[in-house]
């Protein structure tokens, strides 16, 4: 794609009001309920909740799913062994309650003896090791698998030298499962609210397509699945066996696949649905002024970032070049013209109001923009490029209308200030995961990270070897050695230097280009009663209630 000349805010104000907006183009087995069938009675209408969802989920297996909108869904079907609270703590779910020992590493796990599947069978203790050891297999290639690296033996099996079998997880009997951990890790219960500890059934495991069919799918949480119209819609129905369905208020969700925020906007608005994934940026000023227009929002423990290809081309031959790259990028301009929606200039991975964190920064993060532009001029010469001999680059990105926004801006800076020629490649949300994994494809992929759990590492360990969110495959010995310290440091504020020395070394060396830091929002129809906006943007529909 070619691109246009770009200077600063007023151009970029320009840009973002002239590119145009881009489209992108069997019901469960009934059951005997202990619940009723509806809020409303058994001769009314079953009650409906219609939530907005930004693409098609790229897997609805809890264990290989690894991107937003699988888990906005795996939420509704599965329940792991505790959950979020709208605010953040940590609660129990599938266990009722659970324990540690002195050392910090050995935990054991409750279950409710009323936990039941969608198809009435008990959720019993073996279930949640067949998950937990299918996560850490090879084999299944799991996206989150890196979380559960704290059990002891993990990394082995993950490196594929001992077999799942060997994980340490054992179910004591029905009822009662232990944990132990390879060392003390205190947000370990947090962990385990990812969808990716989710129990599976044994039916799921033994029918193909088991994960993801009406009439195949088995889930333990407060839905079930019913229906999947491929980039189209997901329906689901209430799970009467869910112990605790009668706090459950809606019998149905919808979940409409709406990929362009503005489509969406415009259905909500037409009373198509009640809940949106988003809300436009040029439409957040506007809903924030009106008292009545459903706008609910947040700041978001996540990151929008690019990464570099540090494994082949040229990105790859040194920093000062990414470093360059960087330099060229006015975030402040980006946020203020572009996003506009309250959105934070980010000058490191880790999100701003992480627990016990003050996030590193570039040393030049307040030097004035001529001075940025003529360092970067001064790298981008050094390392041989001129404007007869310019950088080409390929630009990876998923198709959304503001993403592409936002990437014409960062490829536009980038010709005005160094002369870099940027192909940009925008693939359907299912193609471009797969050939985010692949960097053969590319030499800048964009990124989006939100933290699984509130601290510091759950952003830094992305940037480790092995880590499946590494996919510019940079490599750093001392920055995994820092972090394999505070992994072991008891001392909290010992353990906090650590990280935020890793931190500082990762960002020097420029593997990654941050852009801004995500603020969630949301439109909620007024007869709709939503609960808080969760610090890591999980929404489950079990919350959402009528205020008629």
């Amino acid at each position: 794609m070619r691109l246009l000349s770009y200077s600063r805010s007023a151009k970029l104000l320009r840009l973002a009001a002239s590119l145009l907006v881009i489209s992108v183009a069997g019901a469960s087995a009934s059951c005997e309920s202990r619940a009723p069938e509806n809020r409303q009675g058994v001769d009314s209408a079953p009650l409906v909740l219609r939530r907005g969802l930004g693409g098609q989920p790229g897997s609805l297996d809890p264990q290989r799913a690894e991107d937003a909108f699988s888990f906005d869904v795996l939420r509704d079907l599965y329940e792991g062994l505790t959950t979020s609270s709208p605010s953040g703590e940590v609660m129990p779910a599938a266990a009722e309650s659970w324990s540690v020992d002195k050392t910090g590493t050995h935990y054991k796990f409750k279950l409710r003896r009323d936990a039941q599947w969608s198809n009435g069978d008990p959720v019993l203790a073996r279930q949640f090791v067949t998950a937990l050891r299918r996560a850490v297999d090879p084999a299944t290639a799991s996206g989150g698998a890196d979380l559960l690296r704290a059990i002891a033996n993990a990394p082995a099996i993950l490196s594929g030298n001992l077999p799942a079998d060997k994980l340490a997880v054992l179910a004591v009997d029905d009822h009662l499962l232990e944990i132990t951990l390879s060392k003390p890790v205190p947000y370990f219960p947090d962990i385990l609210t990812n969808t990716v500890a989710s129990p599976v059934h044994d039916s799921s495991l033994a029918e193909s397509g088991g994960f993801s069919k009406g009439d195949a799918t088995v889930s333990n949480g407060p839905y079930s699945l019913a229906e999947v119209v491929p980039g189209a819609s997901l329906r689901l129905l209430r799970n009467t066996y869910y112990w605790n369905s009668t706090a459950v208020t809606f019998d149905e969700v919808q979940y409409q696949l709406v990929p362009d925020e503005n489509a969406e906007f415009t259905r909500f608005r037409a009373g198509e649905l009640d809940v949106t994934n988003n809300v436009p940026e040029q439409r957040f000023e506007e809903l924030s002024k009106a008292v009545d227009s459903g706008l609910q929002h947040r700041a978001a423990l996540a990151t929008f970032y690019f990464t570099f290809n540090t494994d082949r081309g040229p990105l790859s031959k040194g920093r000062k070049l990414r470093e360059a790259l960087s330099l060229a990028i006015d975030r402040e301009a980006i946020t203020s013209a572009i996003t506009r929606a309250g959105q934070v200039p980010a000058y490191s991975l880790v999100a701003e109001g992480v627990w016990n964190f003050t996030p590193a920064e570039y040393g030049w993060r307040n030097a004035a923009t001529t001075a940025r532009i003529s360092k970067a001029r001064a790298l981008y010469s050094a390392a041989g490029y001129t404007a007869s001999k310019p950088l080409r680059l390929r630009m990876l990105y998923n198709e959304n209308d503001l993403i592409q926004r936002v990437c014409v801006a960062i490829a536009s800076m980038w010709k005005e200030a160094l002369g870099v020629e940027t192909e940009l490649v925008q693939m359907e949300f299912r193609a471009y995961l797969a050939a985010r994994a692949d960097p053969s494809q590319w030499d800048v992929v964009r990124v989006g990270w939100s933290a699984d759990y509130n601290d510091a590492s759950s952003f830094l360990d992305t940037m480790t070897d092995g880590s499946p969110q590494n996919f510019g495959r940079w490599s750093n010995a001392k920055y995994a050695g820092l972090l394999g310290d505070a992994a072991m440091e008891p001392d909290t504020a010992r353990r906090r230097l650590l990280l935020q020395q890793a931190e500082q070394l990762m960002l020097e060396d420029y593997p990654i280009l941050p852009v801004y830091f995500y603020v969630t929002r949301r439109l909620v129809q007024p007869r709709i009663s939503a609960p808080p906006i969760n610090p890591m943007n999980r929404t489950y529909s079990s919350q959402f209630g009528i205020t008629e």
